[in-house]
């Protein structure tokens, strides 16, 4: 599929106002690291499709070592303003889960002084949001756990990412091959670490042309 013209035209963009970011990517990739520079997530969310129930805005901005998120949503028809720092714990990835473990700290939820959502608000403890979900009458599909401020998700219990073969494909292809370490923020990026096992690599392949 081809890359749409904006985001080439963006991504050049960027690398105008940065020009130390090639200079850092293969400095990151000959110690086995990937940094994804934030104003690309930032990009991806401003991009995203618009309607439905998501967020009025996101913003996502830097909170070493986390990733910080802010959002206003409506909660019919209350304006509440979100934040909190998102920590990974593990991603572990295979062609039947995509299981992704995060922490959700330091989480802030204002609303309008004197209104209900307010003193709902006030009730609940905001320093272990996972144990909030019980409360919920439906919870999202990809949510398998939530404790503490621990959560963990399986996105291919997403319908849309469930039905997407090649990314299936993908994920039996890397699944033994690649293991990510850690995740986290340093500076203006995203910097994920991982392990190849370059043994598995013909198995892996193997697979992949077995499916095909």
């Amino acid at each position: 599929m081809a890359m749409p013209l904006e985001m080439v035209k963006d991504g050049l963009s960027y690398l105008r106002a940065n020009p130390l970011f090639l200079v850092r990517a293969a400095r990151n990739a000959a110690r086995l690291r990937l940094g994804i520079p934030i104003d690309a997530l930032r990009w991806l969310v401003e991009h995203r499709p618009k309607g439905g129930k998501g967020p009025d805005s996101i913003e996502l901005y830097a909170a070493p070592p986390a990733l910080g998120v802010g959002a206003t949503v409506d909660l019919f028809g209350t304006k509440l303003s979100i934040s909190s720092s998102i920590e990974i714990d593990s991603i572990d990835a295979n062609e039947d889960a995509l299981r992704v473990a995060l922490r959700v700290r330091d989480l802030k939820v204002d609303a309008p002084a004197g209104s209900p959502a307010a003193m709902m608000l006030g009730s609940m403890d905001l320093t272990k949001p996972g144990n909030l979900m019980g409360f919920m009458p439906q919870k999202p599909p990809a949510l398998v756990e939530a404790s503490g401020d621990r959560f963990v998700l399986d996105l291919l219990k997403v319908p849309k990412l469930a039905a997407n073969k090649g990314l299936k494909k993908l994920l039996a292809l890397v699944a033994d091959v690649i293991v990510i370490k850690d995740v986290r923020t340093e500076g203006d990026m995203l910097v994920v670490g991982f392990k190849v096992n370059a043994r598995a690599l013909p198995l892996a392949l193997a697979r992949l042309r077995a499916s095909n």
